[in-house]
């Protein structure tokens, strides 16, 4: 099958990049919550959130998909400042993005995916930041030189052959991928029976990133698993945790990983953040291969509402602020953890800010490009404002499907009648609701 890149040529345009070292800490005591003891750790880490996922990052400079608009953009210089510069090291160090594994095949179903990745690389090149992809699936099966491709890949060599294809066009435009994250949340039953892998076939797609990472030189991750599928005593909402989808799932992923210890995992603590519990965490930690995987958070956020409601018991901001504590405290305290990730930067448009959106909000700068209380708890201390950074001006225009669709119509070619898939794109993918798609 025919791919939009040649992979032989993308092979000799990768540069080396490595892993950054793992942070290693000290066990110096033992501390018990909730009648669960266990090691606190005391990791050595410069900052608590060093990893963005945000899936509206390339629209953070406007509706247009180019890096000349991104550079000239409020909110991306008010970030790179802030989060990226304003330290003797980096705060943030990755950008992370959740992409279908059919993003680089010629199927015009993942034409707004495409633009949307090479927009993304190319704005993470101009931040300065490492670029860590999860792979997901298609949106729906779509069809490409007269083959229909599954939702989910239907097999390893299926799936190598396009993450192959997506790791060479990144290698080519210079903007090697770090980190690949094989599968993102394939434990996540709310995607529905197409939306998401089995065990046996999730572990597949790690053993082929495996592969693929030996030889275009990035970290594999594997797991990166929900945490809300995963019990805990009495936890708020029964629907929650009940699925067999924690480490039953986990268990049975493991046992048809080759190689059978990745050094590396992801994990997504949003029920743990959301409701203060570390059942979940420990839960995942035990039923790793060995105690000493590196474990990361490559997706968490801490919601300032969610389904249409308040989240918690508290009020908003004040909500979102105890979350954020007590994240913290996870990552400082309670666990030892080498990367943390946190999932919205920003809100992407004014109607997910001021409703309270249907499905949820986590974002630490509401959409004019003003920090939440929550964000200096993030930052670890009050948020510098650099003075060119005072007040909007290039680029700060709400992304709205509406301008969306303008822009990009007549360049993509799409007509009305698939504007019910760009809305469900625009809602799942770019104003990231965490409604079908939990994970951003």
């Amino acid at each position: 099958m025919k791919l939009a890149i040649d992979t032989a040529a993308g092979r000799r345009c990768g540069r080396v990049h490595r892993a950054l070292g793992r942070a290693f800490g000290c066990c110096l005591a033992v501390a018990c919550l909730n009648g669960a003891c266990f090691a606190a750790a005391a990791a050595a880490r410069t900052f608590r959130v060093d990893g963005i996922s945000d899936q509206n990052l390339a629209h953070w400079g406007g509706a247009e998909l180019n890096v000349a608009s991104f550079a000239g953009g409020y909110f991306p210089n008010l970030f790179r400042n802030v989060w990226v510069r304003a330290n003797p090291t980096p705060h943030i160090q990755y950008a992370r993005f959740v992409v279908p594994w059919d993003v680089i095949g010629d199927a015009s179903g993942e034409r707004l995916h495409y633009q949307l990745f090479s927009a993304w690389l190319e704005d993470v090149k101009w931040l300065g930041l490492t670029p860590d992809v999860a792979i997901t699936q298609a949106e729906e099966p779509t069809a490409a030189n007269g083959v229909t491709l599954p939702r989910v890949p239907s097999s390893q060599a299926q799936y190598e052959q396009y993450i192959s294809a997506l790791l060479s066009y990144a290698a080519s435009i210079g903007e090697p991928i770090s980190t690949l994250e094989a599968w993102n949340e394939p434990n996540n039953p709310g995607l529905g029976a197409s939306g998401h892998p089995s065990a046996k076939a999730a572990a597949e797609f790690m053993n082929a990133a495996s592969t693929l990472c030996a030889e275009y030189q990035c970290t594999p991750i594997a797991g990166d698993f929900l945490d809300s599928e995963y019990r805990w005593a009495h936890h708020a909402e029964g629907k929650e945790g009940t699925t067999g989808m924690g480490v039953e799932y986990e268990q049975e992923y493991e046992r048809y990983l080759n190689p059978k210890n990745p050094p590396n995992w992801g994990f997504h603590p949003y029920a743990a953040v959301k409701y203060e519990v570390t059942e979940t965490i420990e839960a995942f930690k035990d039923a790793l291969p060995s105690m000493g995987d590196s474990i990361w958070f490559t997706e968490v956020g801490v919601y300032e509402c969610e389904n249409g409601k308040i989240a918690g018991t508290g009020t908003g901001a004040t909500e979102q602020s105890a979350g954020a504590s007590y994240l913290n405290k996870l990552i400082d305290t309670y666990f030892e953890v080498s990367h943390v990730f946190y999932y919205e930067l920003r809100a992407p448009s004014e109607e997910q800010e001021a409703v309270c959106p249907d499905s949820a909000d986590t974002s630490l700068y509401n959409y004019t490009g003003e920090a939440r209380p929550t964000a200096s708890i993030i930052f670890g201390g009050a948020i510098p404002t650099p003075a060119a950074a005072s007040s909007p001006t290039t680029g700060t225009s709400p992304v709205t499907y509406a301008s969306i669709t303008t822009a990009l119509s007549s360049d993509l070619g799409w007509s009305e009648t698939l504007g019910w898939q760009m809305q469900r794109l625009f809602d799942d993918e770019i104003a990231p609701g965490r409604s079908a798609v939990p994970d951003g």
